[in-house]
């Protein structure tokens, strides 16, 4: 290492024990006072309370606000018996504040003073950070190069080393990008058509700076690092903004964070061209011309579920119904479409969202997620009232969801008649179409093929003849030598009629359900539609096992 580093580091240590030894003599005499003390090194500093003091006064009475609770302030000041102090405390007291007085150290309310004013902490509407590949040298598609990013990335400023991850990300078609800390350093891995792949590591001292340039694009609180927490940045790239979901969350070796990447122009196909087919599309195409009623579109975190419903909205005529959206967050924006964001500090949630929606006279209503009671029975109720209402739940398959919505508490009679059709689905990756090689089938993939056409076949559908030959996976440039490229959707489609209602309302066991849906309403399972594309040469039987077994 580096002699000046080594000097600058041992600096740095004999600093931080002197301030410590500040802050202990500093909170014997706030002891000795009679009254609080406040370390601002070490609390929490929210750069919203800005708002409460300007920098002209604080810096004026060498005080900042340090928490603040409906109308009780704490305040933390270095000198309370100071004429300027006292004067700011009567100017509170007179807006209607309790004022708590803290006595901190000079050194943590400059730190303080620096969160809430200087520029580059000050909260703001910041521009997006405009990204020049050119400036970040080439990146090719393949995975391995990526690798050498590794040691640019270690020499780079903060600000530029987060802009070549998430480049790199960008240019390898990544939904994520995970930082996971380990007990000598931290691993950076992509989720690439639904599978994370590791990338390499980078430092505890790299990935410690890029933390803080996270957490101030963000607006993040820079100086927590115990609790959750959640932001959003942006960056243009190619003339295309890139918006970044931030999670923060603690662990055993440090936080560790996850950045989703959402490109705002992104185009959204339209239902009939996202891989349905059949009976399937038949039903999902009616059911979303229908002038009321339910949709529903479930599947874990990652299915596809918010694509899905984006994509059957692409099918509405916006020019002649009013479309509104409660989401949270909006992840993409819609031409014709009126976009609402849930924000609970707000009390805005889904349920109280869903009632004020009802009130803009919409003919379309699409809901985030169901999340609860009351939000379940408000989107049911609406589907009655003449909305067609489209929502997503949390479940494994399409005849789950009807148990699902029953053990949250919606009644059987509002249930049975606002239900309309359920889509049930995990994403797949599909073929490179570049380097994918045609195989004779095995034995073991024939009979799983036969197994499940003859259980389309007894369903009374078509169901094609058996291959001879399967497409396998081999790795190319174009697909970063994954053999994959993409990803679709595998569904099951469930439409409600009338006799399936009337089990509904008469509160049939599931079992009975399940029973009448696969013998009577032709139901593909998503197992089975997996089949058809593997069959179809777009993705492989090993795929479809991973998400539908």
């Amino acid at each position: 290492m580096p002699q000046a580093i080594t000097d600058f580091k041992s600096q740095t240590q004999v600093q931080d024990i002197n301030q410590q030894f500040k802050e202990r003599a500093l909170q014997n005499k706030a002891s000795e006072m009679n009254m609080p003390y406040v370390n601002l090194l070490t609390a929490p500093i929210n750069s919203d309370f800005a708002s409460f003091l300007s920098q002209k006064d604080s810096e004026r009475a060498n005080a900042a606000i340090f928490s603040k609770t409906g109308k009780k302030i704490r305040l933390a000041v270095i000198d309370p018996e100071n004429e300027d102090t006292k004067a700011i405390v009567d100017q509170l007291k007179v807006a209607g504040y309790q004022v708590n007085v803290s006595l901190c150290s000079e050194e943590s309310l400059k730190v303080a003073q620096k969160i809430y004013f200087t520029e580059k902490y000050a909260k703001k509407e910041k521009a997006d950070s405009e990204v020049i590949e050119e400036d970040l040298g080439s990146f090719l598609q393949e995975i391995e190069n990526l690798e050498q990013l590794r040691d640019k990335i270690e020499n780079s400023t903060f600000d530029v080393a987060l802009n070549l991850i998430q480049v790199g990300a960008y240019k390898t078609n990544a939904s994520d990008i995970h930082f996971q800390p380990e007990e000598n350093d931290v691993l950076i891995r992509f989720r690439i058509d639904g599978v994370l792949k590791s990338i390499f590591k980078i430092t505890r001292h790299a990935y410690d700076g890029i933390m803080k340039e996270i957490k101030y694009l963000s607006d993040l609180k820079m100086n927590i690092t115990n609790i959750p927490q959640d932001g959003q940045h942006s960056f243009i790239i190619n003339k295309r903004k890139i918006n970044v979901r931030v999670s923060l969350m603690p662990s055993h070796y440090g936080e560790t964070c996850v950045m989703r990447l959402l490109d705002s122009k992104k185009s959204f196909i339209t239902i009939d061209k996202m891989g349905f087919a059949g009976e399937a599309l038949k039903n999902i195409l009616e059911a979303v011309h229908l002038p009321h009623g339910m949709i529903l579109v479930t599947g874990p975190t990652g299915s596809g579920k918010t694509t899905t419903l984006y994509s059957m909205l692409q099918s509405i005529d916006t020019n002649e119904k009013k479309v509104i959206t409660l989401e949270d967050p909006i992840e993409y924006n819609l031409e014709g479409i009126t976009q609402s964001q849930v924000d609970p500090e707000a009390d805005y949630h889904f349920a109280s969202g869903l009632r004020a929606i009802l009130r803009q006279d919409p003919d379309v209503i699409m809901v985030g997620e169901i999340r609860d009671l009351e939000t379940a029975e408000t989107a049911a109720q609406a589907s009655l009232t003449g909305h067609l209402v489209l929502t997503t739940l949390h479940t494994n398959s399409a005849v789950e969801s009807i148990a699902r919505l029953a053990n949250m508490g919606v009644k059987s009679f509002i249930l049975a008649p606002a239900m309309d059709l359920i889509i049930a689905q995990r994403l797949v990756r599909t073929l490179c179409p570049h380097c994918a090689e045609l195989k004779p089938i095995t034995e073991t993939e024939k009979e799983h093929i036969q197994f499940s056409l003859q259980s389309i076949a007894e369903k009374g559908l078509e169901a094609p003849e058996l291959p001879t030959e399967l497409k396998h996976p081999v790795g190319c440039e174009k697909c970063a030598k994954t053999g994959f490229l993409g990803q679709i959707p595998v569904t099951e489609v469930l439409r409600f009629n009338q006799e399936l209602r009337d089990l509904i309302l008469e509160n049939t066991p599931m079992p009975e359900i399940y029973s009448y849906i696969t013998k009577n309403l032709k139901m593909v399972s998503m197992h089975e539609d997996g089949i058809l594309k593997v069959i179809q040469g777009i993705t492989t039987l090993d795929e479809v096992y991973r998400v539908a077994s």
